[in-house]
């Protein structure tokens, strides 16, 4: 591709960065502080909801990856986010935990495989570039559209009705859609997955057992921090913060992800990816900690700036170790496995929540989670040896 179109095109996925994280924080940054005050769910039936938001992730992703790598991403994308764009209004014909249970069921199965999707297609475009353009420097897009759109939607739903955010969301997936079909041009890989039988996936993990191993550590690690994944608006709303903190919350947590999305690859480089996963965990740790013993709101927000770390620097570690071992023709299934354990890990992390929801409350929970993620610091520094977690170039 000449320079200029691969200008031109990296302005186009950043664009779509923007806009897609732009529409995902409109309802989730609030959905589940909505499922709380509007239809007046229990913390248990919440952490069901979240837990089902999640676990689709272990199935579909995959299979979307399959089909992504065997048809190409855009054409995938496009029905992904087609699918989605119709369906987030339908939030607002539901009232009730079961039929909401199972439209976010619905919802997920199209909307869940944009996020591993689109990492491939800035993957696509840092090769294509030839390491001009990191994954991360497209990647930290999502965490300006993630922020902008969280506070701004914040303070437009702090002064009308929580219902906006539904239709805020679909007309951003909506934009994106628009410039996906009329903008976007794949890039050229250099090879297609033949087969899309899940014996592929399989035989990948036998043949790259680090990388079962480094997928099972994200689980454990994903499992024991849920509680600052999804339903941390509901320790906000329990703090008594209004929708405008919330909002600020998330955008203090979004702008703290841009340093590591632009430098984590280097820092990975340097340091390599074990040391940087337990350098995350143990920030982590200290953030549950501190959420624990905290009872302002405002402090809550000051505590958020380590997202950056457990979170942003997180998944650029994650992204950048499965790439460098996954062959080409399987670069969307190995992006979507790292979404599917991470998943994991996030589904049943709330599911426990809302089953002990009637024992301890989340603050509680932030402080029990801190020492388990310890705990599995040092269970990984007794093993890791054994296992050569290391990211290339």
């Amino acid at each position: 591709m000449p320079h200029k179109a691969l200008n031109r095109q990296k302005l186009v996925i950043k664009f779509m960065f923007l806009f897609s994280y732009m529409a995902a924080a409109a309802w989730l940054s609030y959905f589940y502080v909505y499922l709380k005050e509007v239809p007046q769910l229990s913390i248990f039936e919440i952490g069901v909801i979240a837990g089902f938001q999640q676990f689709n992730n272990i199935f579909v992703v995959p299979a979307w990856g399959l089909l992504a790598d065997k048809f190409g991403r855009k054409r995938m994308l496009l029905l992904s986010m087609g699918i989605t764009t119709l369906l987030i209004p339908g939030f607002l014909l539901w009232d009730g935990f079961l039929g909401l249970t199972l439209f976010m069921i619905a919802v997920t199965l199209f909307y869940n495989p944009m996020v591993s999707l689109f990492d491939t297609v800035a993957l696509d475009y840092e090769e294509q570039s030839k390491g001009k353009t990191s994954y991360g420097e497209i990647r930290l897009w999502a965490s300006i559209g993630w922020g902008s759109s969280s506070l701004l939607t914040g303070l437009f739903i702090n002064t009308t009705h929580l219902h906006y955010i539904f239709p805020i969301a679909s007309l951003f997936f909506l934009l994106v859609w628009l410039l996906l079909f009329f903008l976007y041009k794949p890039l050229t890989t250099k090879t297609h997955l033949v087969s899309l039988k899940p014996k592929v996936i399989r035989d990948l993990l036998k043949s790259e057992k680090k990388l079962l191993y480094f997928f099972f550590l994200v689980f454990a690690y994903s499992l024991f921090a849920a509680p600052i994944f999804l339903i941390i608006n509901v320790y906000y709303h329990e703090l008594g913060a209004p929708n405008s903190i919330i909002g600020l919350a998330f955008a203090v947590q979004a702008i703290s992800e841009i340093p590591f999305f632009f430098f984590g690859k280097k820092l990975v480089t340097r340091f390599g990816a074990k040391k940087v996963f337990l350098f995350t965990m143990f920030a982590t740790a200290i953030r549950m900690f501190l959420y624990g013993i905290n009872y302002k709101p405002e402090v809550a927000v000051a505590i958020g700036v380590i997202h950056g770390i457990s979170i942003g620097l997180f998944f650029v570690s994650m992204v950048a170790f499965v790439h460098n071992i996954v062959p080409n023709q399987m670069r969307s299934v190995g992006q979507s496995l790292i979404y599917s354990f991470y998943a994991g890990g996030v589904a049943f992390g709330n599911l426990l929540i809302g089953v002990l929801d009637d024992l301890i409350s989340i603050k509680t929970t932030m402080l029990l989670n801190a020492g388990w993620v310890m705990l599995l610091i040092g269970l990984v520094l007794i093993i890791g040896p054994r296992i050569k977690f290391h990211a290339t170039n």
